[in-house]
Formats: structure tokens, sequence, C-alpha cells
């Protein structure tokens, strides 16, 4: 398998806000509101089709920051 997607299935309520900014950095072209709406709507894909590489690495910086992310 070549291609993976991350996608945040769940996350900690007490690190919210840690979330989005760091959603906010990931994703590009995305202000707070639509960070904030897209935490709350979760499971949300949050990269697809990109390299095991740089999915592993979404992975951990998400993970860091209280989200719980699936990769596929």
């Amino acid at each position: 398998k070549t291609a993976f997607t991350v996608k945040l299935v769940k996350f900690d309520d007490a690190k919210k806000i840690t979330l989005i900014k760091e959603l906010k950095n990931i994703i590009p072209d995305i202000n707070l509101v639509q960070a904030k709406k897209f935490v709350e709507a979760v499971p949300q894909i949050v990269k697809a089709d990109i390299m095991k590489e740089e999915a592993e690495k979404l992975k951990a910086s998400i993970e860091a920051v209280g989200g719980v992310v699936e990769l596929e």
C-alpha cells in the first residue's frame, strides 16, 4: 500500500483548543472557525492519498495534541 488517509476519529476534550490550532496549521486554507467545526464533526479525514511517511508524521503531531487518528 502506497497511499494513506489520515482520519481524526476522536479527541481529548481537555485538549480541544490545542487540537484545533494544530489542524489549522496542517490543513491549508482553513480558519479557526472551520477548524473548530472540523474537530466537532469527527470522524473526519485530515489528509488523503499521502505517503506513509507523511501520514505517520501527521498522526504523531495530532496525537501529541490529544487527537486519536486512524491510518487507512
